[in-house]
């Protein structure tokens, strides 16, 4: 092996390693954000029906306030949207849509039933923890209401 060889082997095995380390610090932070949305009141993952590999659905399941399994959440919709980091869409009412979309902070992608809409998260603000727990609880207040 020349000098060229083993100084391009050693940095195929750095690359390597610094994808792994990349990879597992993000699965940690996705793991992280759904045990927190997995925390706030009423909150229940909702069973997958589609063939998305990766895709988490959660709805509100409250009974006392007439709320059973209201959709207001998807993660890991980066391969079907082709988006980076988890791929964060909210299901918010058309108003805070516009509002969302006004802000910056995303896009609306589909109607939703009861004058509501999926809203894709726009990748630079998945970088700002404190702004995606923002949107995020403002989304499961509009599930609760």
């Amino acid at each position: 092996m020349t000098t060229d060889d083993s100084s391009g082997a050693r940095e195929m095995v750095r690359r390597q390693r610094d994808q792994k380390t990349t990879s597992t610090r993000d699965a940690s932070a996705s793991d992280d954000f759904h045990e927190w949305v997995l925390s706030l009141p009423w909150v229940v993952e909702r069973p997958i029906s589609l063939d998305t590999p990766g895709v988490r659905f959660f709805g509100v399941d409250c009974e006392p306030l007439g709320r059973r399994r209201r959709l207001w959440l998807l993660t890991g919709l980066r391969h079907v949207l082709g988006i980076n980091w988890m791929g964060l869409a909210v299901v918010v009412p058309w108003h805070a849509a516009n509002d969302i979309e006004c802000a910056g902070w995303g896009r609306s992608v589909a109607p939703m039933p009861g004058k509501h809409a999926l809203v894709n998260v726009h990748t630079e603000l998945l970088g700002r923890q404190h702004d995606i727990e923002a949107l995020v609880l403002a989304a499961h207040g509009y599930a609760m209401s």
